[in-house]
């Protein structure tokens, strides 16, 4: 019998024992995709930073991958205008822009921030704060300033 696979042709693979063809029967690259039984390959078949960015198709512009609380990667949505990234020291999440000059044109001239303080805040270490006045600070509502930080209403 002759060491080929066309003296088998028709033989059933339930014919052939397990493991009897191995990858040193095989030659470079003689198994296309077609051939993998759904689900075959795993990630222990896959090589470190063999998936590229060119192999995740569908994912939409402007979105970001990171991630996710379970080690998972997520797409982030995307932003909206005027939003910028922020984080949480664990998590990213968009968030709107802080307090900035504005004015028309190039006259960047007013500073702006909201009047109601609603939620807890605590100021950076090392950090000083300001705002524009009169603050309101809501009913159950802890602003915390600490020995060395300074929160200065104008």
């Amino acid at each position: 019998m002759a060491n080929s696979l066309t003296t088998i042709k028709g033989l059933a693979a339930t014919a052939l024992g397990a493991d009897v063809i191995d990858e040193t029967k095989l030659a470079d690259d003689s198994i296309d995709s077609e051939h993998y039984n759904d689900g075959s390959i795993d990630e222990a078949h896959i090589a470190d930073n063999q998936v590229t960015l060119a192999k995740m198709a569908g994912l939409a512009r402007g979105k970001i991958i990171y991630g996710n609380a379970s080690g998972d990667p997520t797409a982030l949505t995307v932003g909206s205008a005027n939003y910028v990234l922020k984080s949480d020291g664990t998590d990213i999440s968009w968030g709107e822009v802080a307090a900035g000059a504005q004015g028309t044109g190039s006259d960047k001239i007013f500073w702006e921030n909201g009047q109601t303080v609603t939620g807890n805040y605590t100021i950076t270490n090392n950090q000083n704060a300001m705002s524009a006045g009169p603050i309101t600070i809501n009913d159950s509502v802890t602003v915390t300033i600490g020995d060395g930080e300074t929160w200065t209403i104008v």
